[in-house]
């Protein structure tokens, strides 16, 4: 008997157009995803690229991370990456992540068998045979360069002093979806302006501000099929600031960020860090109305090395879902 099958996929959230990249929206460290992704303004981030390429700025030692998760015991997700300071005050980095969908079924679509009998039969012999199943993969690598300008601005009744990185993106875009295969190359430009309000203020006490802005997928990123189908993923404009506040007395700072999009403009993400004595590291965030958390530690090895060891933890509708990352500066 003719079968006829539908696809039955935990993926479709993380479809095709529109949602085509929304597999890197899961994060690429455990830091970034306790503070609920709200990273566009956060400078000096190593594994943040896929949100601005602008983040890796001001990173001075080489530096490797890596991200390994499983999503609601569906899916393994992973994301690596490393950043180089190069001369000039440039930067450039590297990111590879993926998305593995394992044993996803094939099951008959039965609306047009005739019969009771004859829909009952199929699924018994089904059922006593096993579905067929296939699997569905993601991944991305994407090449990120930044180039520092740094300046003094004029305000009228004071002069402060700014930072302010650009950067770029390439990125390769690989989906494979049962028996078809889609590839597209898509490119990001984002900067973050930062100034020590201590000097535009005159009050010692004051911190450093940031505003960020990304153009992702700036030309739209087009993904072609293997059976010719083309889908396009629109440009999106990623938003948000952050304010870092020194906690002298206690040899301790807390950072504040806040992040929206064009394309979901009434979603706004938010984080919190409290670092203490700069070792270690209290987080929460919030992405999309999900509470996110999370904690960090930083062990010197020596004076030009060391390693962090971040955890986050997020509560979802399918589940709870625990990371564990490290970050590598040497």
């Amino acid at each position: 008997m003719r079968r006829v099958y539908f696809i039955f996929l935990f993926s479709i959230l993380l479809g095709n157009g529109k949602y085509g990249d929304s597999f890197l929206n899961i994060g690429t460290s455990a830091r970034d995803i306790g503070l609920g992704q709200a990273i566009v303004a956060d400078i000096g981030n190593a594994s943040g690229s896929n949100v601005t390429p602008a983040s890796i700025a001001n990173i001075n030692s080489r530096t490797i991370y890596f991200l390994i998760l499983n999503q609601f015991g569906l899916a393994e997700y992973f994301s690596s990456g490393m950043v180089l300071p190069l001369k000039s005050n440039q930067y450039a980095s590297i990111n590879i992540t993926g998305l593995i969908i394992d044993d996803i079924k094939l099951r008959p679509d039965l609306v047009n068998v005739g019969s009771y009998e004859q829909r009952r039969d199929i699924v018994r012999e089904l059922f006593a045979q096993g579905y067929d199943s296939f699997s569905n993969t993601e991944s991305a690598i994407t090449v990120s360069f930044v180039k520092m300008f740094s300046g003094n601005m004029n305000m009228g009744f004071n002069f402060s002093n700014y930072d302010l990185p650009i950067g770029i993106n390439s990125r390769l875009i690989r989906k494979n979806l049962h028996e078809q295969e889609a590839y597209g190359i898509g490119f990001d430009i984002g900067g973050i302006f930062t100034t020590q309000l201590e000097s535009l203020l005159g009050y010692s006490w004051a911190g450093k501000f940031a505003y960020g802005i990304s153009l992702n997928n700036i030309f739209g990123t087009h993904l072609i099929w293997s059976n010719k189908i083309k889908d396009v993923i629109p440009m999106q404009m990623v938003y948000g600031l952050s304010y870092e506040q020194p906690l002298d007395f206690i040899k301790s700072k807390i950072l504040f960020l806040n992040q929206r999009n064009n394309i979901y403009p009434n979603d706004s993400q938010f984080g919190i860090e409290l670092s203490i004595i700069e070792n270690l590291f209290i987080r929460f965030g919030n992405q999309v109305g999900i509470n996110q958390g999370g904690l960090g530690f930083i062990k010197k090895i020596n004076s030009s090395k060391k390693i962090r060891f971040d955890y986050s933890f997020g509560g979802y509708d399918l589940g709870d879902v625990h990371r564990l990352g490290f970050e590598l500066q040497f």
